[in-house]
């Protein structure tokens, strides 16, 4: 088999084990290839993992078996970039040179059965049943269905419903513990969990304007305001989902205290319209949110 051959297979795996799912348009435009060939790569990986794949001819779909196992390895980051900004690597899992010009982080490596899990449930549009360990509550079992995955400063998140709290949450994939099967005895509370409606998030749909200007106490405004592009402008406006306006000024480092009180060397922005946002539940995470 060449080697471009094993590489449209892989890709197939990696839909499958991520997804939950797979239509032959996908892989065309993710390896952008022919209908032929398309056709070719699926056939011969039902051929050569027939338990690990059914073909669902109403829908037109591939779906990965209900005990699924990837028959190649993954890596999670890859379907992590898929999912939230359409990044596609033509030939996934190849080797990557070492880029010596970044900093190293201290990000944990994700286990690639549990974000499977996750990635699956969103895909497909499932609740998952998860073990997490909060900052604040501690470890605690969740009934969540996965709505959205976003990333920041080197970490990755998912936005979704949680059942049990009856509200939007967001999670950190490195806490997720470990993924459970429903047990019988749970299966009617769970189902009738479930069965609610999950309302519509406005905090994730809606977006509000973010306005940074540098920090009124810095020594040196002039270089700030060329670190932000403002020639001619003193301030800079941002459009941001508001769930994540939070996670935003802390990434950047932000003063979001009412009276720019935190240090205009550590924080060197300043957010210029506080008062328009200090309802929003994702500002807790807003450097110096809390002090006046």
């Amino acid at each position: 088999m060449s080697s471009t051959h094993l590489k449209h297979l892989k890709i197939i795996d990696f839909h499958l084990a991520f997804f939950g799912r797979l239509q032959r348009v996908d892989l065309m435009t993710h390896c952008e290839i022919s209908v032929a060939t398309t056709s070719r790569a699926l056939s011969e990986y039902r051929e050569r993992f027939p338990d690990r794949v059914n073909y669902d001819a109403s829908m037109k779909t591939y779906f990965a078996a209900d005990d699924f196992k990837p028959a190649f390895a993954h890596q999670a980051q890859e379907a992590l970039n898929f999912i939230a900004h359409g990044k596609i690597e033509r030939f996934i899992g190849e080797a990557a040179e070492a880029d010596l010009s970044r900093l190293p982080t201290l990000s944990a490596s994700l286990s690639v059965p549990l974000v499977r899990h996750i990635t699956m449930a969103l895909a497909l549009n499932r609740p998952i049943t998860f073990d997490y360990y909060s900052a604040s509550s501690q470890r605690a079992q969740r009934l969540v269905q996965p709505l959205a995955i976003f990333e920041t400063a080197k970490a990755w998140y998912f936005r979704g419903y949680d059942f049990n709290k009856e509200q939007f949450r967001i999670f950190r994939f490195s806490r997720v513990l470990s993924v459970s099967q429903t047990r019988t005895a749970q299966a009617e509370e769970v189902q009738s969990k479930i069965q609610r409606a999950v309302p519509i998030d406005s905090d994730w749909q809606e977006q509000v304007i973010v306005t940074l200007m540098p920090h009124p106490k810095h020594p040196n405004p002039a270089a700030l305001k060329l670190d932000l592009g403002l020639v001619d402008k003193r301030v800079c406006n941002l459009r941001v989902r508001k769930a994540l306006v939070g996670f935003l000024l802390s990434s950047l480092r932000v003063d979001a205290s009412a009276n720019a009180t935190l240090s205009p060397l550590e924080h060197q922005l300043y957010l210029a319209n506080r008062h328009e946002l200090v309802d929003l539940d994702s500002m807790v995470l807003a450097p110096g949110f809390g002090a006046q």
